[in-house]
């Protein structure tokens, strides 16, 4: 790991009262997909005496209360150096460094699991007494430094504490949950499964449920029906945080008698191929080539909002195949555990709706969701970058307004366009969307969201009209005893995140050290 320059580093360091030192270095979150046996990294940071030793420590086991001294050992030290630094203050800061690996050999494994966490501090030995130096988060630390950078270094690095206060958590990202066999896994998609005996049952149920809302034959008796391409609104993206494939969207309204107008989409899909069979998660380029050249789409997903809302099937769900036919069953994913339809588009744009197969209809809160455009990849073909579909993206987006979306959605939209209203044609989408109820706690609700809750749960759970939305930080707290289980817990009771492009993206990152230090799981967190 490379060392972090010194002036950049003393403007992260805090000055408290009973607590005037940092360890800048790794930050919490930061990722290795190295074997973690001997795997090293650089420990650094600044305490205000010179001389002073300084002790590197390391969990003897993540699951451990980390409030007990006696679940801690010392594997390296360092020792503050004499010549002092300052940056926007006069207060002397002293620099100290060591390389060192928290598991130096197998003897020690009980510490990290492949695939898992470790857990370090440093603690400066001052003769007066031991302080346990502060920490920060690898998701925060960027933003809150240039937004605090002429400020003395103790409130810099007070205004950018990381969730774990004095205690960073070191991620593997080796050995994914995701590569696991079917039933040693979660089933994908597995939330809104049909629960009916056999594939054939559940593509007779599809038909059933198509018939029910008069589903149009082809995808070219879906245009004609619902009146495209006359005044529609199109963009073309690889979908990077949801399913992992190319989408070519249109969208438009259309009048309903004694109502408010309706929304009608389609997006076809396209995605790298092995022997003809798509590849979710598969090359962003090959998949956006073909998407741009409109060539090479597997199928398409149709989707209808007729009002009044939140009635039964006032949200329908469609599938083609690639010729164009209604399709029985549709695959999001590479395990292909839940092709079900409309079960599995459920498990997205309805987390708080469910299937009735007695009348054949969705009850509930299906919902369109919002075009989260900065999850999204885009072509360097003309006419197909983002700049050059920023405003259809907008528009699509002010069509989602009139869908009746729940208050996550509507608050996503209005702070992702703010100051303007995202019917303004002036207006420009921002990435710095946070929801207000999350900006409370300084820098743990920004690496719980920004971290966490952004990238990994988001797009599905603004589905929800209640506290499953993640509107507020409060209520994700509370629900830390369920996330330990179905994210951090084992086999198939790990089910979250629903979407194996998503949960592939989850653990390659560093957010299970923020959600672990965040919410005190007291969690090893792996596979």
């Amino acid at each position: 790991m490379s060392p972090i320059p010194s002036r950049r580093l003393a403007l992260v360091c805090l000055s408290l009262v009973a607590a005037t030192a940092c360890m800048t270095g790794p930050h919490n979150g930061t990722t290795t997909g190295d074997p973690v046996i001997g795997e090293t990294f650089r420990f650094e940071g600044y305490y205000p005496e010179p001389n002073i030793p300084i002790s590197l420590q390391v969990m003897n086991n993540p699951g451990l209360d980390p409030t007990l001294d006696s679940n801690w050992t010392q594997f390296a030290t360092a020792t503050t150096v004499t010549t002092p630094t300052s940056f926007n203050s006069t207060d002397p800061l002293f620099h100290w460094s060591v390389t060192a690996a928290p598991v130096p050999h197998i003897g020690f494994s009980l510490r990290w699991s492949t695939g898992g966490l470790v857990k370090v501090r440093a603690v400066a030995k001052d003769p007066d007494g031991d302080t346990t130096l502060y920490t920060f988060d690898d998701i925060t630390y960027p933003d809150c430094f240039a937004a605090n950078v002429n400020e003395p270094w103790n409130v810099l690095g007070t205004e950018c504490q990381g969730v774990g206060l004095n205690r960073s958590a070191l991620v593997s990202t080796r050995n994914s949950p995701v590569d696991a066999a079917p039933g040693a896994r979660t089933v994908f998609l597995g939330k809104k499964q049909s629960n009916l005996p056999s594939a054939a049952a559940e593509e007779a149920e599809t038909l059933q449920y198509y018939a029910q809302i008069q589903a149009p034959a082809t995808l070219a008796a879906f245009r004609t029906k619902f009146g495209f391409p006359n005044s529609e609104v199109t963009a073309t993206y690889y979908n990077d945080g949801d399913l992992g494939i190319g989408r070519e969207m249109h969208c438009r309204s259309f009048p309903v008698p004694s109502q408010p107008n309706g929304v009608a989409c389609y997006v076809s899909n396209y995605a790298e191929q092995l022997n003809g069979v798509p590849v979710f998660g598969g090359s962003s380029a090959i998949a956006l080539a073909d998407a741009v050249s409109r060539t090479n789409e597997f199928a398409t997903v149709a989707m209808v909002f007729t009002p009044p809302a939140n009635t039964a099937n006032s949200v329908q769900f469609m599938v083609y195949d690639a010729q164009g036919a209604l399709a029985p069953k549709a695959q999001l994913d590479n395990a292909a555990d839940n092709t079900f339809v409309p079960g599995n588009c459920l498990t997205c744009h309805g987390i708080r709706a469910t299937y009735n197969p007695v009348n054949n209809s969705v009850s509930g809160q299906a919902k369109f969701l919002p075009f989260d455009v900065f999850s999204f990849r885009y072509s360097n073909a003309p006419g197909f970058t983002y700049a050059e579909q920023a405003n259809a993206l907008r528009s699509l987006n002010d069509l989602i307004t009139r869908t009746s979306p729940t208050a996550a959605i509507t608050d996503f939209i209005t702070g992702m366009y703010a100051p303007k209203a995202v019917s303004d044609v002036t207006a420009m989408a921002n990435d710095t969307y946070v929801p207000t109820q999350w900006r409370q706690t300084k820098q743990k609700g920004l690496a719980l969201y920004n971290g966490v809750v952004k990238p990994y749960c988001r797009t599905c759970h603004m589905s929800a009209g209640d506290g499953s939305a993640f509107l507020d930080q409060a209520v994700f707290e509370a629900y830390a005893p369920i996330i330990k289980t179905e994210v951090c817990g084992s086999g198939t009771t790990r089910t979250m995140p629903q979407a194996e492009h998503v949960m592939r993206k989850f653990w390659k990152s560093g957010a299970r050290a923020y959600l672990d230090l965040g919410l005190d799981l007291q969690s090893h967190c792996r596979p």
